[in-house]
This record gives structure tokens, sequence and C-alpha cells, in this order.
């Protein structure tokens, strides 16, 4: 999976490559190309800066969970620890 620095590098080259065509129509497309990876690297580096947030709510969800299923765990065992 490319990171968000990989697409950034991408859109560089392609801005580049654009900058040196004779050809309008394919530097317009490699413009837009470029575009493409500067949105998908934007996209990228805003997952990366929440998913700590996100793991954050996981744990505290799964934390109350566990804490229910720990306690069926000593019903099921007669009140024992394993």
């Amino acid at each position: 999976m490319l990171t968000s620095n990989d697409y950034t590098e991408l859109a560089a080259r392609c801005t580049e490559l654009a900058s040196e065509s004779s050809e309008t129509i394919v530097a317009e497309a490699l413009r837009a190309l470029a575009s493409d990876y500067l949105a998908r690297a934007a996209k990228l580096h805003q997952q990366i800066r929440t998913t700590p947030q996100l793991f954050a709510a996981i744990r505290r969800h799964n934390g109350s969970e566990e804490q229910m299923f720990g306690a069926d765990e000593q019903v099921r065992h007669g009140g024992q620890n394993d």
C-alpha cells in the first residue's frame, strides 16, 4: 500500500513530467493525475492523524466488553480463575 509520502512524490514527478511535455493534452493529463495523487496523499495523512483517536475509542469500548466477558467467564468456570 502506498503512503501519503509516496503519493506526494508521484504528484511531484507528474508535475515535473507535465512541465517537460510539449503535448498539451499529455501535460493536462499529468497535472490532473498529480492533483489526484495530492488528494490521495491528503486523505491518507488525515486518516493517519485520526487513527490514534479511533484506536483509543475502540480500546475504551472493548475494555467495557472485556469486563462483561470476564464476569461471564467466572460464572461459567464456577468462579475459579484459570
